[in-house]
């Protein structure tokens, strides 16, 4: 069952979720987000950077089990929902 729910989150995240994004407000926000951030990295020295991107990249790592644990959450909602 874990196999499934990993395909159905990938999938969704593949081709669902872009489509909901696709909105001026969304990539008006990432651009200025992205701005934002090659700004405050040019002030950083080479290991600052370095132990930024660790963060980070435990960050996106937290991030995206909360992500899935929301879509399996969802999902068991659904489930639960259509039994009805």
């Amino acid at each position: 069952m874990t196999d499934l729910i990993n395909h159905l989150y990938f999938y969704s995240e593949d081709h669902c979720i872009p489509q909901s994004l696709e909105t001026p407000e969304y990539r008006k926000t990432v651009h200025g987000l992205e701005q934002d951030w090659a700004r405050f990295r040019s002030t950083l020295t080479a290991e600052q950077n370095r132990r930024l991107e660790d963060l980070l990249s435990r960050q996106f790592s937290v991030k995206l089990k909360e992500e899935q644990a929301v879509f399996r959450s969802g999902l068991s909602i659904g489930v639960t929902l259509g039994r009805l």
